[in-house]
């Protein structure tokens, strides 16, 4: 995989879609309102000459308070961590060996748009009613900030309101894998 890059900005890519054109492919009736989401999902992503058609991932939020997402390759190598809180953003890069670690309002400055926890999940959910997405439900996402980047996500095996943990740390094994903090 060349310039995983990218996939570093696929996380960035769903909280800066705000400024971006957004369009559902699929308008399923939406269930009940919920606590707790786990979903997994399959992703295609696209941008600055590059393609990622393999990747899939795996969703954890509680409303309101905390997105937990992890995408992973082919064979199930896992290229990307991100955990996102009302006021932090942590993003692990495991083939770039790189991370980002920074105070919501510090990756808002640094985007030049105001970026919230709540803005993030609406953005995930496609929908600003706090509703869960449907099985097969596929949300499109595209933005032209540092080039022009998409990314489109089928969720499916939709879990609601089954509690779920959440690891304390982005990643515990920080200094085998000597990251550095992306500047």
């Amino acid at each position: 995989m060349k310039n995983l890059t990218l996939l570093t900005f696929l996380a960035l890519l769903l909280a800066v879609s705000s400024c971006a054109l957004r369009k559902k492919t699929v308008q399923p009736q939406q269930p009940k309102s919920f606590e707790w989401l786990t979903a997994n999902m399959a992703i295609q992503a696209e941008g600055n000459g590059m393609a990622y058609n393999d990747l899939s991932g795996q969703l954890r939020m509680r409303k309101d308070s905390l997105i937990w997402l992890n995408v992973t390759a082919t064979m199930g190598v896992e290229v990307l961590r991100a955990k996102i809180s009302n006021d932090s953003v942590w993003i692990v890069n495991r083939m770039e060996k790189t991370y980002l670690a920074e105070p919501l309002d510090t990756v808002s400055a640094q985007l030049g748009m105001p970026l919230s926890l709540t803005l993030v999940q609406i953005l995930l959910l496609d929908n600003n009613q706090g509703l869960p997405p449907v099985e097969n439900q596929t949300v499109q996402l595209k933005t032209f900030l540092m080039g022009e980047l998409s990314a489109k996500i089928r969720y499916n095996n939709i879990r609601l309101n089954e509690e779920t943990t959440f690891p304390l740390k982005i990643t515990d094994k920080m200094e085998r894998f000597r990251l550095l903090k992306k500047q």
